[in-house]
């Protein structure tokens, strides 16, 4: 499925929606340890391109503005209320350009989250974290290097190959994005980061607040590329406190 509810929510009406968008080789469903800390009456719902991992009935994304479309098309029917979006790595490029897509529809979020990726710039596509001719085993040690693979994957054959063969596709689809400059988002955005990724250091993360007009501040903590994991509550604290926040000031608006 494009997209699923990671998590049931309690009540039959959920007063809130957030869109969780998967790193290059992952799936929403990666987002497990931010989950207990999220609110219950929240709807979560995961948002996976297609054709990857075991979904092989379906045509995969080629590029970033194929996987755009797929995103718009899939969340529009279920974005009836307020809602925010959080995407990391990959996730988060194209969290950023699915939103500037729904804000010229008049469908934006109240919030923006972007993690553990720079901001487009001018003058070319995103660099890929790592060639896509690389064989299986040495993808998974660059993924696992950088706190994305579980141990032992290397040495599971069938799994290997399905992980590493994702992540081509999906760096495929990194590397063919290119940013057309445009106007700051109206959506308020909040940038999470680790503060020794090497692929995302803070000093580009930074620079995200030019892409909005209102920017609610660079936030890191300890650790990586994948860092949120090992800080998973208070991670889950930040965004739901950026996201109430925005919530209250909606309500109190004459």
């Amino acid at each position: 499925m494009p997209v699923y509810d990671v998590t049931t929510p309690s009540g039959h009406e959920p007063p809130f929606t957030l869109v969780l968008l998967h790193h290059a080789g992952g799936s929403a469903r990666g987002f497990a340890p931010l989950l207990p800390h999220l609110p219950r009456r929240w709807r979560v719902l995961g948002a996976d391109l297609p054709g990857r991992l075991l979904d092989r009935a379906r045509s995969r994304c080629r590029t970033a503005a194929e996987a755009v479309d797929h995103l718009c098309d899939a969340l529009r029917p279920e974005l009836t209320g307020p809602y925010a979006v959080f995407g990391h790595s990959m996730g988060a490029l194209l969290a950023f350009e699915l939103v500037r897509r729904l804000e010229a529809e008049a469908l934006e979020p109240c919030w923006l989250g972007v993690s553990a990726v720079p901001p487009p710039v001018g003058g070319g596509g995103a660099r890929a974290a790592a060639p896509a001719g690389w064989p299986a085993y040495r993808v998974l040690r660059y993924l696992h290097g950088l706190g994305g693979t579980p141990p032992g994957t290397g040495h599971r054959t069938a799994l290997a190959e399905l992980v590493a063969r994702t992540l081509r596709q999906d760096l495929e689809v990194v590397g063919s994005y290119e940013y057309v400059d445009g106007p700051p988002l109206r959506t308020a955005l909040s940038v999470f980061g680790g503060a020794d990724d090497p692929l995302a250091p803070p000093h580009l993360l930074r620079r995200w607040s030019a892409h909005t007009r209102r920017p609610m501040g660079c936030h890191l903590w300890p650790g990586g590329h994948f860092y949120l994991f090992d800080h998973a509550e208070d991670v889950s604290a930040r965004l739901v406190g950026a996201c109430r926040t925005l919530l209250a000031g909606d309500r109190a608006a004459p």
